[in-house]
């Protein structure tokens, strides 16, 4: 199992969005989703936080894809762009994250959302915060509490 998998199976947000990996590699990952009702908005399409929870995910996943086991990222900004509406009916859709510029402190990134056809159906842009593991040891020193 890849550090990605493992951090994506202890995630209860990928397992409510149903997100699982077709691709991973460095700096770019294509993820998979199926649209289901209950993220459906008051006129009967996916809300848009439903996409740009997706787009989080595989601009995140693409982040983590070139850290170490040392590191992870925080989401610092998302901007999404809506291109086309989202339904049930829209079927499996690709989620594509890809790491534009990597750094030790802050990472660019972008994500695509396409349906199954290869239409584009919403973007975004992600700046992340890259942040180091804390380790229990660590975390005690720093807060003063003992277990």
């Amino acid at each position: 199992m890849t550090k990605l998998e493992e951090m994506l199976m202890h995630s209860p947000m990928t397992q409510l969005l149903g997100v699982s990996i077709i691709l991973e590699e460095h700096g770019h990952v294509v993820l998979t989703a199926t649209p289901q009702h209950r993220f459906k908005n008051g006129v009967n399409i996916m809300h848009g936080g439903y996409a740009a929870s997706l787009l989080d995910h595989a601009c995140g996943a693409a982040a983590q894809s070139v850290l170490d086991d040392q590191h992870y990222c925080l989401t610092l900004e998302l901007k999404v762009s809506y291109l086309r509406k989202i339904e049930v009916e829209t079927g499996p859709l690709n989620i594509i994250g890809r790491v534009q510029k990597p750094g030790r402190q802050i990472m660019f990134c972008e994500g695509v959302l396409q349906d199954a056809d290869g239409h584009d159906l919403a973007t975004a842009t992600s700046t992340l915060m890259v942040r180091p593991i804390e380790h229990q040891s660590e975390q005690q020193s720093r807060t003063g509490s003992q277990q």
